[in-house]
């Protein structure tokens, strides 16, 4: 069985990866999608949409995300992760949809890539010094073997070349030669890339060349006669041969992120009556790749999972910064937040999540009631950092209720509204809502009878379902009239009662059937289970109005069923 290449080659010279732009590469066979994001940092992708395989290098470059330029999906940098799919844009895309991504590094000016990632050691620092002036990249339709010992002969086509001063150095795909001509020192260097068995992309770079002679051109021009010597062999070109056909890079095992992982807080401060901020730190292996309005679960010291938006504006990647409120019911989670924590000590986070995006392109008005300040924060600073128009109100109960003014005063568009009673309230949105110029969006959060009053609202003034988000984190369920009902799951053909009181998404564990849970109270949509026949019984926070009324998904960990049978594709 042949071995995976496990060794580094490079695609292409740094200055190719130019601003918003998608480079097209090509090694061993597999068409790349080399990419630099406005952070600097480097991406090789297979050049191929995992949903209709059309070209990345046909899309677009957004700054951290690359869009297909087909049905408009949208992928992040680094992991390669979908972000946004436009069909179901307020639907999380599932982690399984991924770019194909390639070890990748930056070294020497030049762009080096594995084909293995999950084999790929540390790039090895170059057994040959870089010169100072890279040469233009030429292709050559000759295999990698052939295009070396080419090139060992280099010096001999200097016509003034000291035959008997040549000096070699090579590896598996690198060459320096070094000779004297005309009494001056000259030094070459090449790089080779296998772009296909029958097709090598020379990358090379020489010293600034003799007094009167343009290096650049003097080079070029050796290049040319040799390769054109080199196609010319026989056998070296087949014309009648067909030409070999991109292969596919087989499907990698999706990396999902670790269910849950440990931090240390960095710092625990009180930033409002009632609410504590902390500062966790990123793991030592890398940051995560998350956007505004994102949330984590917690994995609280009271032993209760709870999950608390991300403050974090653009530029901010070093740590993540959250939001607790004291809840007056607390069962242990936020209380333990609040007093049995402290800097130093360590928590238990998942990675970061989002269901609650900013639609990209977009004007945006953020309202935010209490603690559901902290995701409508970092999207104020997304969109003036995109500069996009946008407004947020922060309605609460007191100046001493404000949380995080260093960051609210960093928002040129906001505006705090304190002390309003329920009238007042209702009145100042109504301006708001009906203020607002065509296409922007609506983003809210808060407690749940400010986002009812907001949608009330935001409906008698003519606004779409599609122009309003919102994001809640608690969900008051009562299970008084619980009633029993049968379950039927459709690829094991197993029936169960759940009985009253009992949760679905408990009936199923008890079962022994695999479900992911998190908030365990319909509000963050980790237990989305579709549903084949029957009328589900909706009582989450997190479906749309058209999701809930197509009865094809339910949130078993709060919903039943209204029929006396619920089939799922369990």
């Amino acid at each position: 069985m042949m071995q995976p290449d496990t060794r580094w080659y490079p695609v292409a010279q740094s200055s190719d990866l130019t601003l918003r732009h998608v480079f097209h590469g090509q090694l061993l066979g597999v068409e790349l999608a080399l990419w630099r994001d406005d952070e600097q940092r480097v991406n090789a992708w297979e050049n191929r949409c995992p949903h209709r395989s059309v070209r990345f290098t046909l899309g677009v470059n957004l700054g951290s995300r690359l869009r297909c330029q087909y049905h408009g999906w949208q992928y992040q940098g680094g992991d390669g992760r979908c972000t946004l799919i436009p069909a179901a844009s307020q639907s999380t895309p599932p982690a399984s949809v991924c770019a194909r991504t390639f070890a990748v590094s930056e070294a020497h000016g030049m762009i080096w890539v594995n084909l293995q990632a999950q084999q790929a050691q540390e790039l090895p620092a170059a057994a040959l010094p870089p010169l100072a002036l890279h040469l233009r990249s030429l292709p050559f339709q000759a295999a990698l073997d052939d295009v070396r010992q080419a090139l060992a002969g280099y010096a001999q086509l200097d016509p003034d070349c000291q035959l008997d001063s040549v000096q070699l150095q090579q590896t598996d795909n690198s060459l320096q030669l070094s000779w004297r001509s005309a009494e001056q020192p000259c030094q070459v260097q090449f790089w080779l890339q296998p772009a296909s068995a029958e097709r090598t992309i020379v990358h090379s770079s020489t010293l600034a060349g003799r007094p009167g002679v343009d290096p650049l051109r003097w080079h070029n021009r050796i290049l040319n006669v040799l390769r054109q010597r080199l196609e010319n062999q026989a056998g070296l070109i087949a014309t009648s041969r067909p030409p070999d056909s991109l292969r596919i890079a087989p499907t990698p095992v999706v990396r999902r992120p670790a269910q849950t992982l440990e931090v240390e807080v960095l710092q625990h401060w009180t930033t409002a009556s009632e609410i504590v901020a902390l500062k966790l730190a990123l793991p030592a292996d890398g940051g995560f790749s998350f956007e505004a309005g994102a949330h984590i679960d917690v994995h609280t010291p009271g032993g209760l999972v709870r999950q608390y938006s991300l403050v974090n504006a653009p530029d901010e990647r070093e740590h993540l910064v959250i939001g607790v409120k004291l809840e007056a019911q607390s069962r242990g989670g936020s209380r333990s937040m609040h007093h049995d924590l402290k800097a130093g000590e360590r928590l238990r986070i998942s990675a970061p999540k989002n269901n609650f995006r900013l639609v990209p392109g977009t004007a945006g008005i953020l309202i935010a009631g209490g603690i559901g300040i902290t995701p409508l924060l970092a999207m104020g600073a997304a969109l003036q950092a995109a500069e996009r128009p946008y407004e947020l109100h922060y309605f609460v109960r007191s100046e001493s209720h404000v949380a995080f003014p260093e960051r609210l005063h960093q928002l040129r568009h906001n505006c705090i509204h304190t002390g309003l009673d329920p009238q007042q309230t209702r009145e100042r949105l109504r301006i708001v809502l009906q203020q607002a110029s065509a296409g922007t969006h609506l983003y809210v959060c808060g407690p749940k009878a400010l986002i009812d009053l907001v949608s009330t609202l935001a409906s008698e003034a003519g606004w779409s379902d599609s122009q309003v988000h919102f994001e809640l984190f608690a969900n008051e369920v009562s299970h008084d009239h619980d009633q029993p009902f049968r379950v039927r799951l459709q690829r094991s053909g197993e029936e169960f009662t759940v009985a009253a009181g009992v949760s679905l998404a408990d009936s199923l564990k008890a079962r022994g059937i695999t479900l992911d849970t998190s908030c365990e109270q319909g509000v963050c949509g980790t237990c989305r289970t579709a549903v084949v026949d029957g009328e589900p019984e909706h009582r989450d926070v997190y479906l749309t109005r058209e999701e809930r009324q197509a009865n094809r998904c339910l949130m078993p960990c709060v919903s039943r069923s209204k029929s006396e049978l619920l089939v799922l594709d369990l």
